[in-house]
């Protein structure tokens, strides 16, 4: 008997989410903050300095600067700017939307200390001593620029100008020479002049510095990230790009391979979308390009969730019950295997929020969002409107499931076996270790290409934006920084539009500056800029985080592993887990790819992803272990290779959604994050890879050594 009124509720449910989708779901996405590397600006790490050495940096002085170089900022009429502060002495400046980036960093850097000094050098009046709003602009008989000084105590400089009466008085700021006027005659106004000023626009600026007081410290740049507006806007449109081709793939996908039910899951998978939107927006995150990155990515893993359930609804189809009975049954076993793959993640990328940098952070956080948001739709979402179907009873063909009726009544779960997998492991254990060896020794010969993240430097990328010349690039540089090597001149992009090199050491903004400037002489006025700069002391603490982070969100994992399964599961992971870190590693070594923070975490999203698919055949052999009187270890091993081959489609199926979206953003999306989706990729074959072959087989070997210790055999 059709029952018509589910039928009804799902197309009524639909319906109203996907109006509210498509009337909202616009506007909520132009509201969304967007981070520097996505509308230009620029985030800067600095050290704060005692301006004596006899001085020490505390909390109030650190507090007291912060809200200095918020009046600077100000000043330059940036919108929401970042001012925060890191223990014990640095402070962390992020600038979005920012159009005159280098005006921005000398405005923020200057200390500004404002010293009167007569002819022996003696200070005689300071910043101090001007009168609130002291300074202001003015003009001389010629129209010229100059600033106009007004003091708190008119007598005390009217002391000054008699003591040094017919003698220079030269005023500098910071240890720059503004003007070094001669007294002519006693002033007692408390009146001063600055002349010499080549613009009103500079005038301007010193005054407002000047009326905002100096720094109570000194700013060293220990780290600085630079993107040009035009920059982020074609990062932002070619990353969006490739989010809608491989979101448009992921739903061609599920729909041939599940009909009916990869119908639910698109349906579930745009829901799963408008939702992230909607919960970035009342989080107020900004959104940057490795978030956008995580965004699409997630994508393909919340579609996980639809699969894990449908392989194994289908299987119960197979084994000859009803369409009701196999959702039910398919379901209720699936959720834990789904709970355990999202949680393994999760842990992943809370290492991340722990130990990455400012960007790095908003990666991990959309992670872990749409990782929950995802099993809100994608699980209980998706699951609620099949049932829906299911129970309308307008859908029994087992067709509309993919599955084939000469399919149905099996005795067996597994329709074939090809070969034995765990017979012939040495084959696999041969493989890999043959492919260490070799990424081994490439990383012994060749090394690997480190980033500036991670040896200190300047990464600098030019968009020329017309066909260019690196030998006349690399001699731009030469001549604008000869004191620092650097490494050649490359090209890349659709029509090799882009150009960048590595400075060994850090390069300053003036210089970085210099060579826009000559290139654009050359190339024309669209040529601009983004550069990464890392200090030494910077690297060295990047290095340390990697590494612990690595460490720890594998333990994690496996910790975890070991709890939920038992403890040989928990070592099969630990050794899975790092031939999977390890492969990407020595494929970056062989082709010579930059390894930067980007990379670092897509190895750590691989740390968590790859162990999904461990964990669904995990979670096979433990059921497996229940029904099956495992006694020898003949039948352990048949017991195992059953599993794999019970889930092998499984573990292909849900790396394929994840690796269709990381091909995308690989091979459309922007440069910036190539290294990422890169890695990405290696790290998911690898993931498979050791998740069918080399995982499970461990636990084989793991668990015969136990065997023979119980005298089992």
């Amino acid at each position: 008997m059709i029952k018509w009124s589910k039928l009804l509720w799902f197309v009524l449910i639909v319906a109203v989410t996907g109006m509210l989708f498509f009337s909202t779901a616009p506007n909520i996405a132009k509201d969304i903050n967007l981070g520097l590397d996505l509308q230009g600006g620029f985030e800067i790490l600095y050290k704060v300095e005692p301006l004596q050495q006899s001085e020490t940096v505390t909390t109030d002085t650190l507090k007291s600067t912060a809200a200095m170089i918020e009046k600077r900022v100000n000043i330059g009429g940036v919108k929401e700017p970042e001012v925060t502060i890191e223990q014990p002495d640095r402070i962390r400046v992020k600038l979005a939307g920012v159009t005159d980036q280098e005006m921005l960093r000398s405005l923020i850097g200057k200390t500004a200390v404002l010293t009167f000094r007569d002819e022996q050098g003696n200070r005689v009046m300071q910043g101090s001593d001007l009168a609130p709003n002291g300074a202001s602009v003015g003009y001389d008989d010629l129209h010229r620029p100059l600033i106009l000084l007004k003091f708190r105590n008119a007598d005390k400089f009217t002391q000054v100008t008699r003591e040094n009466l017919y003698k220079k008085v030269t005023i500098y700021l910071d240890e720059t020479l503004l003007t070094d006027p001669t007294i002519d005659e006693v002033i007692t106004s408390g009146s001063a002049q600055i002349r010499g000023q080549r613009s009103v626009e500079e005038a301007t600026q010193i005054a407002k510095i000047l009326n905002t007081g100096a720094l109570p410290a000194k700013l060293v740049e220990l780290q600085a990230n630079s993107v040009g507006a035009s920059l982020g806007a074609l990062a932002f449109d070619k990353t969006m790009f490739a989010g809608y081709v491989g979101f448009g793939v992921v739903l061609l996908f599920m729909l041939w391979v599940y009909r009916l039910p990869g119908m639910v899951a698109n349906i579930a998978l745009v829901f799963f979308t408008y939702a992230c939107l909607v919960v970035l927006y009342w989080m107020h995150a900004t959104l940057t390009l490795p978030g956008i990155a995580g965004f699409i990515l997630s994508v393909g893993m919340a579609v996980d969730a639809n699969i894990i359930t449908y392989e194994r609804v289908q299987e119960e189809i197979r084994s000859g019950k009803t369409i009701l009975s196999a959702f039910r049954v398919g379901q209720r076993q699936s959720f834990i295997t789904i709970v355990d793959s999202h949680v393994t993640t999760i842990i992943a990328a809370g290492v991340l929020m722990l130990f990455g940098s400012s960007s790095i952070q908003g990666f991990a956080i959309i992670l872990i969002m749409t990782l929950i948001v995802s099993l809100l739709t994608n699980v209980f979402g998706s699951r609620s409107l099949l049932g829906l179907l299911i129970k309308s009873n307008l859908f029994k063909k087992p067709a509309w499931y993919a599955v084939a009726k000469q399919d149905i009544g099996e005795t067996a779960r597994v329709t074939s076996v090809k070969f034995d997998i765990v017979k012939i492991r040495r084959k696999f254990y041969a493989f890999s270790l043959s492919i260490l060896a070799l990424g081994l020794a490439s990383m012994l010969i060749f090394g690997l290409n480190l980033g500036v993240d991670f040896k200190a430097g300047t990464r600098l990328d030019v968009m020329i934006g017309k066909q260019s010349n690196t030998a006349d690039i690399a001699s731009v540089i030469q001549k604008d920084v000869p004191d620092i090597a650097f490494k050649p001149v490359t090209t890349f992009g659709n029509n090799n539009e882009w150009a960048t090199t590595t400075f060994d050491q850090p390069v300053s903004k003036a210089q970085l500056e210099m060579i826009q400037k000559d290139l654009q002489q050359t190339y024309g006025d669209q040529v601009s800029r983004q550069e990464s700069t890392v200090s030494p002391i910077i690297a060295d603490e990047l290095v340390k985080k990697a590494a612990i982070a690595l460490m720890l969100a594998a333990v994690g994992i496996c910790i975890y592993i070991a709890i939920r399964f038992q403890f040989l599961f928990g070592v099969a992971c630990i050794i899975a887990l790092l031939h999977d870190v390890f492969i990407p590693l020595a494929l970056f070594s062989v082709f010579q790819l930059e390894i930067n923070l980007t990379f670092i975490a897509a190895i750590l999203t691989i740390v968590g992803y790859s162990i999904n698919d461990t964990i669904v055949i995990f979670d096979r052999i433990r059921e497996n272990l229940r029904t099956m009187k495992v006694k020898t270890v003949e039948e352990l091993q048949q017991m195992v290779n059953i599993s794999l081959w019970q889930t092998i489609r499984r573990s292909i199926f849900t790396v394929t959604t994840v690796f269709i979206t990381a091909l995308a953003i690989a091979v459309l999306g922007s440069e910036e994050i190539r290294t990422f989706s890169l890695a990405l990729i290696f790290g998911l074959i690898s993931g498979t890879y050791s998740s069918i072959f080399i995982a499970a087989q461990i636990w084989v070997s793991l668990k015969k050594r136990e065997f023979l210790r119980k005298n089992v055999l």
